[in-house]
């Protein structure tokens, strides 16, 4: 036994269905008369025009079912032409489909308005008494319409528990299901490359900011708590280095927004050029900034980082028509893990905050160290 299933929606097909109503005629020919057998067709069969789809012939040999394929596969194409390029059935529905379906506890079977999709689980294929041990049917596995869009897809019955196969060909039978698997597997593969794509550009818009393309302070701060984690294991000395704009209100004010943005752009690509690879820079918030550095021969690491800081800020030009100069106040925090000591980030960006303001107060354009060493001792 087999039968062909063909899309029913739509007007092409609804005429099809109209006209090649065969799906009702399952006397005692499906599954050579068995009441088994016969069922479990009607109940296929059933589900299949509940779908979206009709069971359009119904063959008891291969020869049958291969002239029935071969007139029908035209009418398919039609249906495919009018019907699914102009609604198709949504990417997304489909790849869901191809994905999911296996791991349902339940049958599953759909179908989409606009258009026309079914898969069939291997629960599907349990609930007609397949066992596990079978494997799964090579043409139930996965719909070709439902993984590629494809307008046809012949579907054959092999009653493998009796060592019988009712009608369709073990040759057709691999070479469908290899196209499908084939289908299946570039599916998913595009899929997980989109997927990956997608998940890169979320990723990018959570911990980058956009202006200026800098880690943003939520990334920054993870980086901290990794950092000073790692500092402790392994008993090195790291660095925070906060700094803000000098004159940066000033250019807001007179000058407008864009050119307050023009100038963080150029901060965060001159100051990037300054810092080491395997150094942290990021965008803290406003006109804030702010380096993260392991140091390795001690402060004076830092203390280069912050001279040159100041130094590329100051030669700044982009507004000398205006009159409007800008520079950087920096101050520092450094942390040494200490026996019994563990790292707390928030107090180590409240050091380096209070740094930060006494070089403004000590005349702007320079940089100051944490008075008090920060202790984080329990």
């Amino acid at each position: 036994m087999a039968f062909v299933l063909a899309p029913t929606q739509g007007r092409l097909g609804g005429f099809l269905d109209r006209v090649l109503p065969l799906r009702h005629w399952l006397g005692a020919e499906a599954a050579g008369g068995a009441e088994q057998g016969q069922a479990r067709t009607r109940l296929i069969c059933t589900l299949a025009g509940l779908s979206g789809f009709g069971a359009l012939g119904l063959f008891a040999d291969l020869p049958a079912g291969i002239a029935a394929t071969a007139i029908l596969f035209p009418l398919y194409a039609m249906a495919y032409a009018f019907e699914v390029k102009r609604r198709p059935v949504p990417t997304r529905a489909r790849r869901a489909l191809a994905l999911l379906a296996d791991n349902l506890t339940a049958s599953y079977i759909a179908s989409f308005g606009g258009g026309f999709a079914a898969y069939v689980g291997f629960n599907f294929l349990t609930s007609f008494g397949w066992g596990l041990r079978f494997g799964r049917h090579y043409l139930f596995v996965a719909s070709a319409i439902a993984i590629s869009g494809m307008a046809w897809n012949l579907v054959a019955s092999p009653y493998w528990q009796q060592n019988l196969l009712f009608g369709g060909s073990i040759i057709f039978g691999l070479v469908a299901g290899a196209i499908n698997a084939a289908i299946l597997l570039e599916r998913i593969a595009l899929g997980n490359r989109r997927l990956a794509e997608k998940m890169e550009e979320i990723a990018q818009l959570a911990w980058r900011d956009q202006l200026t393309k800098l880690p943003n302070r939520l990334h920054f701060q993870e980086r901290l708590s990794q950092a000073l984690a790692a500092a402790a294991r392994k008993h090195r000395e790291v660095a925070l280095l906060l700094f803000d704009i000098d004159g940066f209100k000033a250019v807001n004010d007179s000058l407008g927004h864009e050119a307050g943005d023009r100038l963080l752009q150029e901060i965060a690509r001159r100051v990037g050029r300054r810092v080491r690879q395997a150094d942290t820079f990021a965008r803290f918030g406003g006109d804030e900034f702010v380096v993260l550095m392991e140091l390795n021969r001690g402060t004076s690491d830092a203390v280069r980082v912050a001279e040159s800081v100041i130094r590329v800020i100051a030669d700044i030009d982009l507004f000398a028509s205006s009159g409007i100069r800008v520079g950087a106040s920096v101050g520092i925090a450094c942390w040494m893990p200490l026996p019994g000591e563990r790292p707390n980030s928030d107090e180590l960006l409240k050091q380096a905050d209070r740094a930060m303001y006494e070089a403004k107060r000590a005349g702007k354009g320079c940089y100051r160290f944490a008075r008090r060493p920060y202790s984080g001792v329990t």
